[in-house]
């Protein structure tokens, strides 16, 4: 019999047999050859530190019966630092072994190789064969893996008077590996425009480099001038966190608080009148302001209005207007009132007192009607609900917290009593493990038809890390007829993660929400069997199980996730389903100030268990440029279940389409702010076409006044069979003036004017100009006079301190710099400028040498005759600068990456100045540029 292409299969068998014993002989060669002869180090890891020498044995073990001979031990690649290793053949007899030692120092070169396997190749000769193996072993560094982001200063400004300021950030690699890292920087709080937001930087071992931020202030506040800087470094290889720092910033102005209190919501210490029209005709004046002052020494006080007057009808209106007391530790508030974490909503008008006792406990009590307005005659003034309240916190700020609340609701317009107990604790467990654990219990009466409803609510959260897992389990129920915010909700979503590499990770992740609540009957109606005309109800779910795969290329972001979902929603009149297969995907990438991202969701999908499928995509995509933004969406047939209750006719099939762009910008030298959008909506899906226009401006005429603007365009058009169109508008104009804030309780104003004292006296005598734009330094806070030379300084608490001017602008005190504070202080203050001293760094370059150097950051100093240092950085233009008095300097350089001609000089200051530059001339280090003459 033979097979279809000729050959026979006798012979295909003995060809098959033949191979597989040739190939069992070989194998079962090698594996004695490799049983005979072991070759290993001793220690399969070894320990290191910086500077210290070890060692390691390579042993060989001859198991044969036969010698051997050892003819090359090589080093799988020239390591630095390796002292010594057998270089000489020698006969290993049968039955022989031999620890050879092999030595190293663990310099600076060893503990930058990336690799931390040592590897050797071994050569030996059998009477038989020759073979080459490899043997190695690991070394363990000790090695600060930690990547340090800081500033050359400890205080860092922004003068507002320019359209951006900045700052020089080092980054420094302390380990001795390779790294890629991410820098992401977050403005605390926001206002600060930062470019570039987020960077990678690539670090050699032990390498600093230096970055450079522009930042603008998007957000005025000339009364907290200080920001923060919250810099995150990330390592790319594992997504760990492996540095961080908090830059401080400081946006230069000439009255400064040092303590801040509070802050009103909606701005703080202003007034604002304003005059608003809208084409429907309701066109009114309105009032906004909020303030802060001291009503005694211990009392302080905060007042909020927000008032309109319909001039028309000669009505008006008072909303979101209250005033709070200050005693210590204890507020009290009167008018409108809001709170939060009681799981019920809470806000009106009425009081609230709240007390701080110990170090984290705080009691509150309120009571209150549930009016959005205070008082008025626009509105019809109906009774609200009575509320009476009260909330406890407890615990500390690490590891243990929590709250106990209570709140008791009468509602005369439903004739309902409800009562709702809530407790919440959280606890974190080793910084990787945190659980949430949540009960409530409710109960609700109504006093017409004393029907009655009793619920509870249960919650379990937990979040954890476990290696390169992670985990989320957040779980919470509550009964249909709980009163609380969650009434009649179920929720549970499990997700877990794995983390592969820097760039790699997946997830699976389970959801499952459901809301069924139940409420009393309208007590306005009695109860009757059947009649559901007297009750509420409705059902809203989502179960939803998926999968997802994230992973990154250079800068590109890709997610791919999966998932099977099925949608429910019900009420008394109508219900929908809706089951799909959905494909999500996601790419992402920032290119410089550019951001990109497009999201784009696949669905397959039935309603109603038809038998029809159908296909529906819903896609986005997202352009960001620095302050602008532009977004679009386009989306084809239905993706929720809430599409399916909104057709017009038995085609499913439809088409929605959104385009929505604004821009947030800052001009003439900052006093000009502002944003604008602007978008359209076309819905065939729900048969029309919106579009709006929106803008927001604010113009600073001064630095307490501005003038404000704002101004709404929309439009609309049915494009259903009756058409209809309409259109509206909306512009408001006003005025704002800024108030500085009153100091605290227990703290003290400090003012101070400066002045050149030409004479020395000590007085401000005709002549002599005063200093404006000037640093000036009470301890760590930092403010700049205005152009009267004056600063203030807001809120000191009683205390020493210590004034200070900026140096590098040229100025010493001629009185003592410590200043005591236990009242307020209103100071002339005189200077004597100090004359400017500059200088450079110049490279003397070999012929051929095209290699640039950077000597940014290196530090110059310079000496005086009392001993005292002055230090100057070199900044990216290669120059350095000292404001310096009258005397003899040495200046000089301790740093060694390069080469100085003449390292240190000594240079002569008179008070008529000093115009030379000293020039500090250097080499690169070892380098030699050979050139090949023909």
């Amino acid at each position: 019999m033979k097979p279809q292409n000729g050959i026979p299969i006798s012979l295909l068998r003995r060809t098959i047999l033949f191979f597989v014993i040739v190939f069992l002989h070989f194998s079962l060669a090698f594996a004695q050859e490799k049983k005979d002869i072991q070759i290993h180090f001793e220690n399969d890891s070894v320990a290191v530190e910086k500077g210290s020498t070890f060692s390691n044995f390579l042993v060989i073990e001859n198991k044969s019966s036969e010698e051997i001979t050892i003819q090359n031990i090589i080093p799988k690649e020239k390591y630095p630092g390796l002292l010594f290793y057998p270089k000489n053949d020698f006969i290993l007899g049968a039955g022989q072994s031999k620890n050879l030692p092999v030595k190293l120092i663990a310099n600076v070169d060893f503990m930058k190789l990336r690799s931390n396997e040592i590897q050797f190749q071994i050569s030996y000769v059998t009477p038989t064969i020759t073979r080459t193996e490899n043997a190695s072993f690991f070394v363990t560094k000790g090695e600060n893996k930690n990547i340090a982001i800081y500033t050359a200063t400890y205080e860092n400004f922004i003068n507002p008077a320019v359209p951006e300021s900045s700052i020089l950030l080092t980054v420094e690699n302390q380990g001795y590996s390779k790294r890629t890292v991410k820098i992401d920087l977050q403005s605390i709080p926001d206002g600060l425009e930062m470019m570039p937001k987020q960077q990678t930087v690539s670090l050699e071992g032990l390498e600093k480099q230096t970055i450079e931020i522009k930042i603008a202030v998007r957000k005025q506040n000339t009364i907290y001038p200080e920001f923060n800087i919250n810099a995150i470094v990330t390592d790319l290889l594992d997504n760990k966190i492996v540095g961080s720092n908090t830059l401080y910033l400081v946006v230069l102005s000439h009255n400064r608080q040092i303590a801040r209190g509070n802050e009103a919501m909606g701005g703080s210490n202003f007034a604002e009148i304003s005059y608003n029209e809208n084409s429907s005709g309701f066109n009114y004046f309105q009032l906004r302001g909020n303030t802060a002052f001291r009503v005694t020494d211990n009392l302080r006080s905060r007042f909020n209005i927000s008032a309109d007057y319909y001039h028309e009808d000669g009505r008006y209106n008072f909303y979101d207007t209250w005033l709070e007391l200050e005693r210590k530790n204890t507020v009290l508030r009167v008018g409108n009132v809001n709170s939060n974490d009681y799981d019920y909503p809470i806000f009106g008008r009425g009081g609230k007192v709240s007390t701080k006792f110990g170090k984290n406990n705080q009691i509150e009590i309120l009571a209150l009607e549930n009016n959005y307005n205070l008082y008025g005659t626009y509105f019809q003034q109906t009774k609200g609900s009575t509320m009476v309240g009260a909330k406890y916190g407890f615990g500390n700020a690490k590891s243990f917290n929590g709250k106990v609340s209570y709140i008791f609701d009468h509602d005369p317009r439903f004739n309902i009593d409800t009562q709702v107990a809530n407790a919440v604790t959280s606890l974190l467990i080793n910084d990787k493990h945190t659980i949430r654990m949540e009960m409530g219990l409710s109960h609700e009466e109504g006093l017409s038809n004393k029907d009655e409803n009793a619920g509870a609510l249960m919650g379990a959260n937990y979040e954890g890390k476990i290696g390169r897992w992670d985990i989320q389990s957040f779980n919470s129920f509550a009964t249909k007829s709980y009163a609380g915010i969650k009434r009649g909700s179920f929720f549970s979503n499990q997700r877990i993660g794995h983390q592969f590499s820097a760039s790699q990770r997946a997830f699976i992740q389970y959801q499952n929400s459901q809301v069924e609540p139940e409420f009393l009957s309208f007590q306005s109606e009695p109860i009757q069997p059947g009649n559901t005309a007297n009750l509420r109800y409705y059902f809203n779910s989502t179960e939803a199980l998926g999968l997802g795969y994230q992973f990154s290329l250079k800068k590109w972001n890709f997610l791919l996730s999966p998932k099977v979902e099925n949608q429910k929603t019900a009420n008394f009149y109508t219900s929908q389903e809706l089951f799909s297969y959905k494909l999500e995907a996601n790419i992402s990438t920032t290119l410089g100030a550019h951001g990109f991202n497009l999201t784009a969701e696949y669905s397959y999908s039935k309603e109603n268990n038809k038998q029809d499928w159908f296909n529906s995509l819903k896609t986005t995509l997202s352009y960001r440029y620095k302050s602008f933004s532009l977004n679009g969406t386009a989306q084809w047939n239905a993706t929720s279940v809430f599409d399916l209750t909104s057709y017009y006719n038995a085609d499913r099939n439809f088409a929605n389409y959104n385009v929505y762009a604004s821009y947030n910008f800052q001009m003439l030298n900052h006093n000009l702010t502002g944003s604008f959008s602007a978008g359209a909506f076309y819905s065939e899906l729900y048969k029309n076409l919106n579009s709006n226009i929106t803008g927001n401006l604010e113009y600073k005429i001064s630095p307490s006044w501005s003038t404000t603007g704002y101004f709404n365009l929309s439009g609309y058009k049915s494009t259903a069979e009756y058409a209809s169109s309409g259109s509206y508008y909306q512009f408001r104009v006003g005025i704002k003036k800024y108030f500085t804030t009153a100091t605290a309780l227990g703290n003290h104003k400090v003012a101070f004017q400066f002045f050149e004292d030409k004479n020395y006296n000590g007085l401000l005598e005709s002549g002599e100009s005063v200093l404006a734009n000037e640093i000036v330094k009470l301890d760590n806070y930092v403010a700049m006079t205005d152009k009267n030379g004056k600063v203030v300084f807001q809120n000191v608490p009683e205390g020493t301190y210590t004034l200070k001017v900026n140096e590098s602008a040229g100025s010493r005190l001629m009185t003592d710099p410590v200043i005591m504070v236990h009242n307020n202080i209103n100071r002339k203050v005189g200077l004597v400028k100090n004359i400017r001293v500059t200088g450079k760094l110049t490279e003397i370059k070999q012929a051929y040498d095209t290699v640039e150097t950077d000597v940014t950051g290196i530090v110059v100093y310079a000496k005086g005759e009392d001993g005292k240092i002055y230090t100057a950085v070199v900044n990216p233009k290669n120059e350095f600068e000292f404001f310096l008095k009258d005397g003899k300097y040495d200046l000089y350089i301790e740093n060694d990456k390069y080469s100085y001609t003449q390292p240190t000089q000594t240079i002569l200051v008179t008070k008529e100045g000093y115009s030379k530059t000293v020039i500090f001339e250097y080499k690169k280090k070892d380098t030699i540029i050979k050139v090949k003459k023909f």
